[in-house]
């Protein structure tokens, strides 16, 4: 039961991630943005970030652009989750659910992964421009790593929610 449910959910958030970014990938041209900026490559979930100033923006554009990735990710799972999961009646896969939508470690998980595909900076304009990119199986693997631990974690937590009933439940017997 949880091991569908758990493998469910993985597979629906990568194919909605992908069937998004197909639907992202056409060609977004920004005014005075370089012809990469909010482009799409095939195997990868892509986004950009700019910011202005001195040669010190290029750390902001890259900052703005790994923020933009977190929250793209954190509001994918809510969708995923609100679209295809939202009517499980069972405890165990409620828990599970819930706890799949509340990641605290992707913006960890976005810094640790994030490819830098584009950097530039333009004088004339003084802002610099960034876009980095997750693979598609380096998030695949993450939301399977991490969706193996909470289906572990939800299931030891009824287990011993189980036990405490039971020893509950012995102390109303007579010895």
């Amino acid at each position: 039961m949880l091991e569908s449910l758990a493998f469910a959910l993985v597979k629906t958030f990568i194919t909605f991630m992908f069937t998004q970014h197909l639907e992202h990938a056409q060609s977004v041209r920004i005014e005075g943005a370089p012809g990469w900026y909010y482009q799409q490559t095939v195997d990868h979930i892509c986004d950009s970030g700019s910011a202005y100033g001195g040669l010190d923006a290029v750390e902001g554009a890259k900052a703005a652009a790994r923020k933009q990735m977190v929250v793209r990710l954190d509001k994918a799972l809510e969708i995923v989750v609100y679209e295809n999961f939202r009517d499980r009646i069972d405890p165990i896969e409620r828990a599970l659910v819930t706890r799949f939508k509340q990641d605290e470690n992707l913006p960890v998980f976005v810094e640790s992964a994030v490819i830098y595909e584009n950097i530039e900076y333009r004088e004339k304009r003084s802002t610099a421009y960034a876009r980095v990119c997750i693979p598609k199986e380096r998030l695949q693997v993450y939301q399977e790593e991490r969706v193996g631990k909470l289906k572990k974690a939800v299931t030891l937590h009824h287990r011993d929610r189980a036990f405490d009933e039971m020893d509950a439940d012995m102390k109303d017997f007579p010895k």
